[in-house]
């Protein structure tokens, strides 16, 4: 039989899954019952040992916290100082709450004082914890093996004074032989727990048949040969008086010591039983909600799924048929009045039909006005979506085909104007063209007289030229023999000089010669008669000396004179040399120039040459101007009469 309807498809469909999935859950839970509760069983097992195994670790670390926090009271060690046993008893007391025993000895390994028993004196320096405190002065925390058996969780530290000097120990800790450290995890775990004291069951909350513990019996040599001579997890399933368990069993390590095992072991009889008959109550669960659940969703499928999408099929084929004259106005046209996701979906094509319809009439009345021509009115009907790219489309046609033929008509108005306008102008350039040509041969008339006259001046700007270079060359030739004049004077003065250093020389010796006649003359005197002679002599050398410096005074000042004359002449010879010197100079830059005004001449010949032949040019342009001019007129009138017949056609529309 062939099934049309939705509902029932995805109604059997699901059936089948969920038929499937139960019975695949039946069939691996009877199969792997056995396989899960053991590996629940073992996980149990173990993580139960891994609990063990960290509260005897927490309460090492209690015990020896406590050991640090008595040593260093000074409660404590004032009452050890003073032999103050009550008191210390008390403060051990207080300390000690929740420990199994707090022992103090004296520096020497003697009991002092003990919390649990009125015991003291004996010594207790051989206990490993004692011995460390005592020997390094601080703190450890250990497993220790109690003397006489058993095992203690325990933490010593040395007491010091308030100089720092040990005069003490305290040890405290947790018997694990007590029944309430194995109880404590049974309760935790659900789980048979027990401490080994070496191989050696220390602690247990295992039973025999008469209800007793199972304390002081070894474990297996299998058991010894992995937990303890190997260091390893030792994991089993194992026969227990007369119950099987799931075991496991690992060192209890302390120092890189193994000193014991602990055991934690999982009553699978019970286990397995529980385990069972849960699994059992699940699956008969899992198959009454299955039933229950396929059964909804056959009643589901028909009243909300194939029902709903039956008449939505029939609304749709309507659709298909191009039938929009369905009014939108009532509630559900569908006839789907549910809000789940088939009403919604109901809604929105009853949503999509009504935008529909009213984009398509939009449409066709836009159409419309453009075939009749009407570009002035734009769409302002509201579409939403991808639908507003048809309304933009529609508005950019009218938009675009209004600016195009509103430009045509103002294009349209002016070329007939311009062709007006051109036509007015051809024929007015013709007239004028005719004019210009006559103007233009005058122009160039004129251009050659200015191109001869200034060919002219060019000719005589070189002449001037060249005369100007004759006379630079004349001026600094006589720069240059004003020089040589200048450096003639310039030694008579040097020589002037030298001669007035001569003649001051000569004045000095006449000096001197008159002060050696007069030295003469008075020693002539001391001589007496005898001295006559020499006294004559020395007044004529007396008289010649002043004659000496008489004429050297007079050829000084004629020299003297001689050097003014001689430095005004050079004076004079030099602001002649820089007045020559600036007329070389300007006859320089006026030879320049006057350079500059032959070559701006002669370039100026050239560009009149040029234009003069420009303006030839020029004229049979402008008679060629004359004639296309006429042919402008002509075609302007045409131009004017096609506008005319374009002005026309554009009328037809609504711009």
């Amino acid at each position: 039989m062939k099934i049309n309807s939705l509902g029932m498809k995805i109604s059997l469909i699901v059936t089948l899954v969920i038929a499937v999935i139960i019975v695949l859950i039946v069939f691996i839970v009877n199969s792997q019952t056995g396989v899960l509760v053991a590996e629940l069983t073992q996980k149990n097992a173990e993580t139960a040992n891994h609990s063990f195994t960290k509260t005897i670790g927490d309460h090492k670390a209690e015990a020896l916290l406590r050991a640090d926090m008595i040593a260093i009271s000074s409660d404590v060690i004032d009452a050890i100082i003073e032999n103050d046993l009550a008191t210390l008893k008390r403060d051990l007391t207080d300390f000690g709450e929740g420990l199994d025993e707090v022992t103090v000895c004296d520096k020497n390994g003697n009991v002092i004082i003990r919390t649990q028993n009125d015991q003291k004196g004996d010594n207790i320096s051989n206990q490993t914890s004692i011995a460390t405190a005592l020997s390094t002065g601080t703190g450890v925390g250990i497993i220790e093996k109690v003397a006489g058996g058993g095992l203690s969780t325990r933490g010593s530290a040395a007491i010091k004074d308030h100089q720092g000097n040990i005069i003490g120990a305290i040890s405290c800790g947790h018997d694990l032989s007590l029944t309430k450290y194995v109880d404590e995890i049974k309760d935790l775990s659900s789980c048979e727990v027990t401490i080994f004291d070496g191989d050696t069951r220390l602690n247990t909350t295992l039973v025999d048949e008469t209800g007793t513990r199972v304390i002081g019996t070894k474990a297996s040599d299998a058991v010894i040969e992995t937990v303890i001579n190997q260091r390893q997890n030792y994991e089993a399933d194992l026969v227990l008086f007369g119950h099987n368990y799931t075991v496991y069993y690992s060192p209890l390590i302390d120092n890189d010591t193994v000193i014991g095992m602990l055991f934690v072991g999982v009553n699978t009889d019970t286990t397995l039983a529980e385990k069972q008959a849960m699994i059992k109550w699940v699956i008969t669960a899992a198959v009454a909600a299955g039933v229950a659940g396929i059964i909804l969703i056959f009643i589901f499928s028909i009243f909300a799924v194939s029902r709903p999408l039956k008449k939505i099929d029939v609304f749709a084929d309507k659709m298909r048929t191009g039938d929009l004259g369905i009014s939108s106005g009532s509630a559900s046209v569908t006839g789907v009045r549910s809000s789940d996701e088939v009403g919604v979906l109901a809604r929105a094509l009853e949503q999509a039909y009504a935008q529909l319809k009213g984009y398509i009439g939009e449409i066709g009345d836009r159409m419309q006005g453009l075939a009749e021509g009407d570009l002035v009115t734009e769409s302002a009907y509201e579409f939403k979506g991808d639908f507003v790219l048809i309304k933009d489309s529609i508005n950019d046609i009218i938009k675009k085909l209004n600016d195009t033929m509103g430009e045509i008509d103002n294009t349209s108005s002016q070329v007939a104007m311009g062709a007006k306008q051109i036509a007015d102008g051809a024929q007015a350039l013709a007239q004028g063209s005719t004019e210009q040509a006559a103007t233009v041969q005058e122009l160039s008339d004129s251009t050659s007289d200015i191109a001869d006259k200034t060919k002219e001046n060019a000719e005589k700007a070189a002449r001037a030229a060249a005369l100007a270079g004759t006379i630079k060359d004349n001026a600094e030739k006589g720069s240059r023999q004003m020089g040589e004049m200048m450096s003639a004077v310039n030694e008579i003065t040097q020589a002037s000089q030298d001669i007035s250093r001569v003649i001051k020389v000569i004045d000095d010796i006449a000096f001197q010669t008159n002060i050696l006649a007069l030295n003469a003359a008075v020693e002539a005197a001391r001589a007496g008669q005898h001295g006559k002679g020499f006294a004559v002599v020395a007044e004529e050398v007396r008289n010649l000396a002043a004659k000496s410096a008489e004429a050297a005074k007079d050829t000084g000042t004629l020299i003297a004179n001689s050097i003014e004359k001689a430095e005004l002449g050079a004076r004079i010879a030099n602001e002649t040399a820089e007045s020559l010197t600036e007329i070389v100079s300007g006859i320089s830059e006026s030879n320049q120039i006057i350079s500059d005004i032959a070559k701006s001449s002669e370039e100026q010949s050239i560009s009149l040459q040029q234009i003069n032949e420009g303006v030839s040019q020029v004229t049979q342009v402008v008679q060629q101007n004359s004639a296309t001019a006429e042919e402008s007129a002509a075609s302007a009138e045409e131009m004017s009469g096609q506008s005319s017949i374009l002005e026309r056609l554009i009328s037809q529309f609504k711009l």
